[in-house]
């Protein structure tokens, strides 16, 4: 299975080669994925070619929490993001248009998995 560790690796390495995503979303986003132990990652798509590391921001635009199973088959494109959140199982905070955004990122993945 996929983890989430290895989506957000592919995420760092196919962001440079989209600079149109990064035009596309403009915002920080904050990614909470629960599990044992919790991973926090920043995936930034405001600033330069945008970038992605795990750690927290101190100010993002959009805060996501989700399990790794369900954010590996949101962002694999198994699962519509609109039907977690509406399950309860995506929980965001902050600005929700950047949160409606978020199968720009699924794209970056498609050519990969």
């Amino acid at each position: 299975m996929t983890t989430a560790v290895e989506i957000f690796n592919i995420l760092e390495k196919e962001l440079p080669k989209h600079p149109n995503v990064v035009r596309k979303l403009q915002g920080v986003y904050q990614w909470i994925i629960e599990g044992y132990p919790n991973q926090k990652w920043v995936v930034d798509l405001k600033n330069g070619l945008g970038s992605v590391c795990l750690g927290q921001v101190e100010k993002a635009d959009c805060i996501i929490t989700i399990s790794e199973s369900d954010f590996v088959c949101m962002l694999t494109g198994k699962v519509n993001s609109q039907q977690l959140f509406m399950q309860g199982k995506l929980k965001v905070k902050g600005t929700m248009s950047y949160a409606m955004k978020l199968e720009e990122l699924q794209k970056l993945l498609s050519p990969t998995m």
